[in-house]
């Protein structure tokens, strides 16, 4: 889980104007002509999307708005879809993000809305409404916004993550294959109510069955460095090395990212590093 930048809000207008820009298809008449007034009332709301840090509110659903306006909208994301007359907004929320900022597995693929466009119209085009995330992870989110603190999603561009390690993973090895079980650390620098959401968000997108599925994978990778220094340095070559390794990708993705959590994970595990590497690992 990281925090991405805060897209800009100077288009925001343009692309919700765009959004509901009327049209005919199929002989029936498509979007919305908004007055100047109710354009400045989605503006308002915003405002408020801001101010109140992307978090559950009701007057953010636009309720004041005509239901004909807010249909508008809601139908105006569509528009996103690449080959759309809004690809632009998608192309720049996508930029630069190389990795899912919630699992950290996949690049992102899908734009999520924060707050669903199902409760939330009047955001449906709103581009801080809008994160990219990989197909499982917003497939996995619940497409309601919950109203209790514990089980909120993390906002990407109003939320910093915190700047300690918190995600740890417990390690084992058994029957010739390695377990990695990953929880937030009860003892981590960090306030209980984060630590709950960020448990919630582990277990909502079961994260550690989706890490199992790539630590085989990762870990083949790492087989010939980790037996050549064995073979070079004992096991406090394989120790010092899968630390070393554990920074490299902690700069390269960040902090409590999987790979650097799992890797210092099994620098501390005494057994890997001490030859029990061999019976997860390949040749």
């Amino acid at each position: 889980m990281r925090t991405l930048p805060c897209p800009s809000r100077e288009e925001a207008q343009a692309y919700l104007v765009r959004a509901i820009e009327t049209y005919i298809h199929a002989g029936i008449a498509k979007g919305y002509a908004a007055t100047q007034a109710e354009i400045d009332s989605v503006i308002a709301i915003y405002d408020a999307y801001d101010a109140g840090l992307g978090g559950p509110a009701e007057i953010l659903k636009g309720g004041a708005l005509l239901q004909q306006f807010r249909d508008a909208i809601y139908s105006g994301y569509d528009f996103t879809q690449a080959g759309g007359k809004l690809a632009s907004v998608r192309a720049s929320l996508m930029a630069g993000i190389e990795l899912c900022p919630i699992c950290g597995i996949a690049p992102p693929r899908q734009l999520d809305h924060h707050l669903p466009r199902s409760d939330y119209h009047a955001l449906a085009v709103y581009p801080r409404n809008l994160v990219p995330l990989c197909q499982e992870c917003n497939h996995s989110k619940s497409k309601s916004a919950a109203l209790e603190p514990a089980q909120q999603f993390f906002h990407p561009y109003f939320e910093a993550v915190p700047d300690t390690s918190f995600l740890r993973a417990g390690v084992t090895i058994e029957g010739g294959g390695l377990v990695a079980t990953f929880d937030i650390d009860p003892a981590a620098p960090i306030e209980a109510l984060v630590s709950s959401r960020l448990s919630f968000v582990l277990q909502r997108l079961k994260l550690n069955e989706r890490y199992a599925r790539e630590i085989n994978i990762y870990l083949t990778s790492q087989a010939t460095a980790v037996r050549i220094l064995f073979d070079s340095a004992g096991a406090e070559g394989v120790r010092s090395y899968l630390l070393a390794q554990a920074d490299v990708e902690s700069r390269e993705f960040h902090l409590n990212h999987w790979r650097p959590v799992l890797l210092r994970a099994l620098a501390a595990h005494v057994g890997f590093c001490g030859g029990e590497f061999a019976e997860v690992l390949p040749a």
